[in-house]
């Protein structure tokens, strides 16, 4: 192989899973999970469990449960019901509540608090939080959260979009609350269009890298000022995404699962690639369970992308077997969900993963 020949890779299902035993109160399902080590080098998984209001912490090595994190719903430490969360170490996490941010420590005491609210988000965004398409993320003493917008009746032309800022910034110091100059970038042409804005977002130490959901590239950003586009079209489409939401919840619901469309991007620090994660048409039966698919999809590929952004590979996934929004990262590999409720091993009592490994073809 010549210098300039690019290599190519694949992930293919590993051997090495990692399964937890969880109790009766604990959901199997979650997009609110981060991978944390430790100092000492012990690797936990951080897992939302909306049904209790609780923070749970497992070990990754011994796959059983650490520790329980009660979220406070009343009196001096209460937070009340939460939606996404950060963990800078274990005795210091960051737990979100509508326009808010509370700092918490092991036993659930507040420990400081971080006001989001800017001139622009009441009206137009959904509030800020942490979650598997798009961590917080924590540098110099800042946090930067992804500002989403509401969809609404509203029709965003392409210039309405380049008006609405991307990012919020939190000064942890001073406290300080501010939107970051960047905006949307132009996602369509159309004056009068109420299309799909949605995007994952991950941060790989120098750039932040935004994978919107009907664009065949990634927009990527080092100053929170303005984009660089880079293309990054599936194999498994043909055109664009589809880019219109329909006029009922019910068939928004239909074609979310239907319709073409990317999902989350990844960066893998170990192995200095991306992944982004793409959804292929499909049809849902009569017989199928709407709710049950929105969580799981129903079929899935990875792109990989080196570190300049190019693609270097992508794996179609078989249907049924793995939930893509349920993954973490760790030194030996990317682990995936392999607990679909449509898997005929599915078990309700556990939370199991399986690594992909990364393969040069």
């Amino acid at each position: 192989m010549s210098k300039n020949e690019t290599k190519n890779y694949s992930l293919q299902p590993g051997e090495k899973r990692i399964v937890i035993p969880i109790d009766d109160n604990t959901s199997c399902y979650s997009m609110s999970m981060f991978s944390y080590i430790t100092p000492e080098g012990i690797p936990y998984l951080s897992y939302e469990n909306e049904q209790t209001n609780e923070l749970n912490f497992y070990r990754l090595d011994s796959c059983k449960l650490s520790h329980k994190i009660k979220i406070a719903m009343e009196g001096p430490d209460a937070v009340g019901r939460f939606i996404g969360h950060t963990v800078i170490d274990l005795d210091n996490i960051l737990i979100f509540n509508q326009f808010k941010i509370s700092k918490i420590n092991k036993s659930g005491k507040i420990l400081d608090k971080y006001d989001l609210i800017t001139d622009t988000q009441m009206a137009l965004a959904h509030p800020p939080t942490s979650k598997v398409y798009t961590p917080m993320i924590l540098q110099d003493s800042s946090i930067y959260l992804y500002q989403a917008l509401k969809f609404s009746d509203k029709h965003y032309s392409g210039d309405d979009l380049e008006k609405y800022p991307l990012c919020i910034k939190v000064n942890m110091q001073t406290k300080q609350t501010k939107t970051l100059p960047l905006t949307y970038p132009r996602l369509w042409e159309a004056k009068n269009e109420n299309g799909i804005f949605t995007c994952s977002r991950d941060y790989d130490g120098t750039n932040f890298v935004y994978s919107f959901f009907i664009s065949n590239s990634i927009h990527v950003t080092n100053d929170n000022k303005t984009f660089k586009e880079y293309p990054c079209k599936s194999r498994y489409i043909n055109g664009s995404p589809k880019n219109h939401t329909a006029p009922d919840i019910k068939t928004i619901r239909k074609e979310s699962i239907e319709n073409a469309s990317y999902g989350n991007i990844i960066y893998d620090k170990y192995r200095k690639v991306y992944y982004r994660f793409f959804q292929p048409a499909c049809e849902v039966s009569p017989n199928e369970n709407i709710t049950d698919l929105m969580k799981t999809g129903k079929k899935f590929s990875i792109m990989i992308l080196d570190k300049d952004f190019k693609v270097i590979g992508e794996t179609l996934f078989p249907e049924n077997i793995y939930i893509p929004v349920m993954f973490f990262i760790l030194k030996d590999g990317l682990y995936i969900s392999d607990n679909n409720f449509q898997n005929p091993e599915f078990n309700e009592n556990v939370l199991s993963f399986r690594r992909m490994d990364l393969i040069e073809l």
